[in-house]
């Protein structure tokens, strides 16, 4: 894993310019007001902009722990969750073989082979 090279002035620039980007789509003037006195902060003191970044740092970090557990939670129960549910009320085959209609689960695969199925196998 490659260590994180830091570097305040690119990330105090990236902040800037996404509260930039705030403002020009959502003409939020509380935006473009951050934008210019975090771009400048970044500009004249580099003591700020090196705690600007690490508390930028921290809160990605933060975020990490659980954006991607509310992410997945979502796509489980949005998506994955009402797929199964109608698959298996629609569905009237036992492709698994749960239901124990038979003696064994071995099925027999009346195939003769040939030379060419164990040359390229996969």
């Amino acid at each position: 894993m490659q260590k994180f090279k830091s570097n305040p002035a690119k990330t105090v620039l990236t902040i800037s310019m996404g509260f930039l980007v705030m403002y020009l789509f959502a003409k939020w003037d509380w935006a473009l007001q951050v934008a210019v006195v975090i771009g400048l902060v970044g500009v004249f003191s580099n003591y700020l902009s090196q705690k600007i970044e690490w508390l930028w740092m921290g809160l990605g970090g933060l975020l990490g722990l659980f954006v991607p557990k509310i992410i997945l939670t979502m796509l489980f129960y949005l998506f994955l969750f009402p797929i199964a549910s109608l698959s298996k009320l629609f569905t009237k085959t036992d492709s698994l073989m749960l239901k124990n209609q038979r003696e064994s689960t071995f099925t027999d695969r009346k195939k003769d082979f040939e030379k060419a199925d164990f040359e390229k196998i996969w």
